[in-house]
């Protein structure tokens, strides 16, 4: 059991790297939910009236 334990003792040096690793992943985590919440600004829309579309005499005309 002692020996399962001792995975978890770490030199000065692996400590740093875990430390690295740890807040290069929550650094990128905090990028995405960034991005993500600003990637679509709301924006406030106008209601307007739906227009027909054009009959085959308009298309001539403009012709």
């Amino acid at each position: 059991m002692k020996r399962a334990i001792r995975i978890f003792v770490l030199s000065k040096s692996e400590q740093r790297v875990v430390l690295i690793v740890v807040l290069a992943l929550i650094a990128g985590a905090l990028m995405r939910y960034e991005r993500r919440v600003h990637q679509f600004p709301i924006q406030v829309t106008t209601t307007t009236e739906p227009k027909a579309s054009p009959n085959s005499t308009e298309i001539e005309n403009e012709r």
